[in-house]
């Protein structure tokens, strides 16, 4: 994604610390900006933040499935978007099958300005090592691309180390944001019931067993699966909240339709989200919940009409967005999603709200490079083998005809609709079809 111009550090000064997380490339309302600042001042709970961080590193460097394989190094760099008064810092598993992220809010900032953009930071394995000793008493400013480091003169020397965003985040971005939408509430924990409830927690090897969890008037119980209970698809995977429990005073559980789960902790100053695929073996990158959303033939159209309304601010007002592109609300909603799919809007679940993320790279052709079923519909449309009318089609594949029908819920006779029924999203044959009808 960018470079670095030295590592992140925390300094040691009298009566506190410093720490200073060094940025790349970033995205900012002047646009690219190489090591922007995006925050300068003092936390509220030094130790929560420190905390909170360690986990979205720990969570970038874990991979829970095909645990023969080491994350690259190139995973391990969280994105942090600075929007109005909070900073979201953000990453997923090497897996890519766990989203973490942490939200500092206005009440973790005892004093500072925040500023407006994204950009990746270095958490470095140093840095880690210092942030662990952070205590509740100890003043911490923090610096997010602080001036001092990326100031060059004949004297020094900064080893620079290239940082590319891996594509599979681009990808999980994407997808978990709509995901994050479709969540349903389930259950919520009080402290000293959040602790507990990760106490008891079945160990494991790898991703761990998975359990299923019914909600009482005194937290979450271990149960056998049914109505009403909540799949948490591998318990090593919430491994990394053991670092914020002890601060968390509410835990808020929400589960899909498609077997995932949520978990956000409400932290002083802050709060964490884990957000879990429905298996370990699954990553966001593959979930497909977007393929349909963009077969809309105006999406990017949409999409950039309403960039060019979005700002900086905490959360996106979908009402004034349409108001304001005059737009109605199912273009605003296939323009979300392509902005979504470029890696530009995010979802706060607690508020219920998008967020503008920006990631300094994109172009139409990355997006289809990064979802092949739909580049291979647009090749199977333009190519003339979409036929028939709703709500029964026929594609013509290479290796037979496909029969397409447009219900609620979508089929398709190809071998990965039988396969997936529509838990990862529409096969190519489907989306060739919906392109076709949308015109």
């Amino acid at each position: 994604m960018s470079t670095y111009a030295t590592a992140s550090r925390l300094i040691d000064r009298p009566g506190g610390h410093i720490l200073d997380l060094a940025t790349g490339l970033g995205r900012t309302p002047m646009g690219l900006v190489d090591h922007p600042d995006f925050f300068d001042g003092f936390l509220a709970r030094p130790d929560v933040a420190a905390a909170a961080l360690l986990t979205i590193a720990d969570v970038a460097a874990s991979r829970y499935a095909d645990l023969g394989q080491t994350a690259r190094l190139a995973s391990l760099d969280p994105v942090v978007t600075a929007g109005g008064d909070r900073l979201r810092f953000e990453a997923f598993s090497a897996c890519n099958g766990v989203y973490a992220r942490f939200d500092l809010l206005p009440d973790g900032i005892d004093a500072g300005r925040v500023g407006a953009g994204t950009t990746n930071v270095d958490i470095n394995q140093p840095l880690r090592f210092a942030l662990a000793g952070i205590g509740r008493s100890e003043l911490l400013h923090l610096g997010v691309g602080a001036e001092g480091l990326r100031v060059s003169t004949p004297d020094q020397h900064h080893e620079e180390r290239e940082v590319d965003l891996p594509d599979r985040w681009i990808r999980g971005m994407a997808e978990s944001a709509l995901l994050l939408r479709e969540l349903t509430p389930v259950a919520t924990l009080r402290s000293p019931a959040i602790g507990q409830l990760l106490a008891e927690l079945p160990p494991g090897s790898g991703p761990g067993p998975t359990v299923y969890l019914r909600p009482t008037p005194r937290g979450l119980r271990s149960t056998i699966e049914g109505p009403g209970t909540v799949r948490l698809a591998g318990t090593t995977r919430l491994g990394a909240a053991a670092r914020i429990a002890r601060f968390a005073s509410k835990l808020d559980v929400h589960t899909g339709p498609r077997g995932s789960s949520a978990w956000s902790f409400d932290v002083p100053g802050g709060r964490v989200l884990l957000f879990l695929t429905s298996s370990p073996w699954r990553g966001f990158s593959g979930e497909g919940a977007l393929l349909g959303l963009l077969t809309a033939g105006r999406s990017q159209e949409h999409g950039q009409r309403i960039l060019e309304q979005l700002a900086w601010e905490p959360f996106i007002d979908t009402d004034a967005l349409a108001a304001a592109t005059s737009l109605e609300p199912d273009a605003v909603e296939t323009g979300l999603a392509w902005l979504a799919a470029s890696g530009r809007i995010g979802f706060d679940l607690a508020e219920r709200s998008w967020f503008h993320r920006e990631l300094p790279l994109d172009t139409e052709e990355a997006l289809l490079r990064r979802n092949p079923r739909l580049r291979g519909a647009r090749r199977l449309e333009a190519a003339g083998a979409v036929s028939g009318d709703t709500p029964q089609w026929y594609v013509r594949g290479d290796n037979a005809t496909y029969e397409v029908v447009l219900t609620d819920r979508h089929q398709c006779t190809c071998a990965w609709e039988q396969e997936h029924a529509g838990t990862r999203g529409p096969c190519k044959h489907i989306l060739a079809v919906l392109i076709a009808a949308n015109g």
